[in-house]
């Protein structure tokens, strides 16, 4: 079973998302993306990095990096 998530970026949109107010079809390509994953746990860390970045404008991601 896939696991997917949809994603709403940008204040604006995110503001009247959460307001009720309807996106036109340009926003609904432009700001809302789907994702899917083969496992909860592929979905878990996903969210995860996306939460870290909450409140950021901006990152690099550099490469070679050690975790």
């Amino acid at each position: 079973m896939k696991h997917s998530i949809k994603i709403i970026f940008g204040k604006e949109q995110v503001n009247k998302f959460l307001s009720d107010v309807p996106f036109s079809e340009d926003e609904k390509t432009i700001n809302e993306k789907e994702y899917q994953f083969e496992t909860q746990s592929e979905l878990d860390a996903f969210l995860k990095g996306v939460n870290e970045t909450v409140g950021w404008l901006e990152c690099y991601i550099v490469e070679g990096a050690a975790v």
